[in-house]
C-alpha cells in the first residue's frame, strides 16, 4: 500500500548549470533533456594546440591554457562553432528531509491523490574542462554565456510549485527545469606559454533569461521517473 501523503508537503530543487557543447546544426527549437542521466557536458573532448604544434587533451592542460586569458599580457578571443539551441533541463525534486519522495499510487484504493509540492533545485554554469566556471573569466573576458539569466555567481536557486493528481495506477514528482543554452566554442590565444595557442571543443551550458519551469512527472507504476525511481 502507498504511504499518505499530506496536502501542502514542501520539498525542494531547482539549479542552474554551465555546460559546454560538441559541434552539431543549429537547433531552433528546445529540447527537454533527463538533468540526472544527461552527460553532453562531460562527453565532449577539448584540447589545445600551442604556437609550437604541441596538442594536449588533458582536461587540466585545456584548463592551464584557458586560464591564462585571465591575464593582462594575453589577448583571448572566442568564436561560436557550434550552436546547440536552448534545452530545458529537468530534474525531479523532493525534500529529503521531510521524506517526500514519489507520490505513489500503486495500490488498490481506485482514489486519485492530489497533492501540492513546492521545490527548489539549484541550477549551475558548467562547461567541460573538469572544474567549477570562472565566471568573470568565461563570461567577461570571452564573451561565452553573455546573456545568460545571471551573471555574478556560477549558480543560482529556484524554486516552483504544481498542484499533482496522481490516479490509481500511477506514480509522480514534482519536477522543476531551466532553459539552457549550449554551445561549443574555439578560443585563441595570443600571448602567454609558446607564444599563442588554440582551444578547440569547449561545450559550455548557460542558462537563459526566464527560463525556470516546474511541471509534472507522472508516469505509470512499474515504469521509472527521471530520476530512476
Amino acid at each position: 500500500m502507498p504511504l499518505p501523503y499530506r496536502a501542502g508537503i514542501t520539498a525542494a530543487a531547482s539549479v542552474m548549470a554551465l555546460t559546454l557543447a560538441m559541434p552539431t546544426a543549429t537547433s531552433s527549437s528546445r529540447q527537454d533533456v533527463n538533468g540526472h542521466t544527461d552527460n553532453w557536458l562531460k562527453e565532449g573532448s577539448p584540447s589545445v594546440t600551442y604556437d609550437n604544434g604541441t596538442t594536449l587533451t588533458r582536461q587540466s592542460d585545456v584548463l592551464e591554457a584557458l586560464q591564462q586569458c585571465s591575464s593582462l599580457s594575453v589577448s583571448c578571443a572566442s568564436t561560436t562553432v557550434e550552436d546547440i539551441g536552448p534545452v530545458t533541463r529537468w530534474y525531479d525534486a523532493e525534500n529529503s528531509d521531510q521524506g517526500t519522495g514519489p507520490i505513489e499510487n500503486c495500490g488498490e484504493s481506485g482514489n486519485d491523490i492530489t497533492q501540492t509540492i513546492t521545490a527548489g533545485h539549484t541550477f549551475s554554469w558548467g562547461w567541460n574542462v573538469g572544474v567549477s566556471v570562472d565566471v568573470k573569466l568565461v563570461k567577461d573576458k570571452l564573451g561565452i554565456g553573455a546573456s545568460a539569466g545571471f551573471s555574478q555567481s556560477s549558480s543560482e536557486m529556484s524554486t516552483g510549485a504544481t498542484s499533482i493528481v496522481v490516479k490509481p495506477g500511477q506514480k509522480g514528482m514534482l519536477k522543476l527545469g531551466y532553459d539552457m543554452d549550449r554551445k561549443v566554442t574555439n578560443v585563441s590565444i595570443q600571448g602567454g606559454k609558446f607564444g599563442g595557442a588554440k582551444i578547440t571543443g569547449l561545450r559550455t551550458e548557460t542558462p537563459l533569461p526566464g527560463g525556470k519551469r516546474a511541471g509534472q512527472d507522472i508516469i505509470p507504476c512499474g515504469q521509472n521517473l527521471l530520476n530512476g525511481r
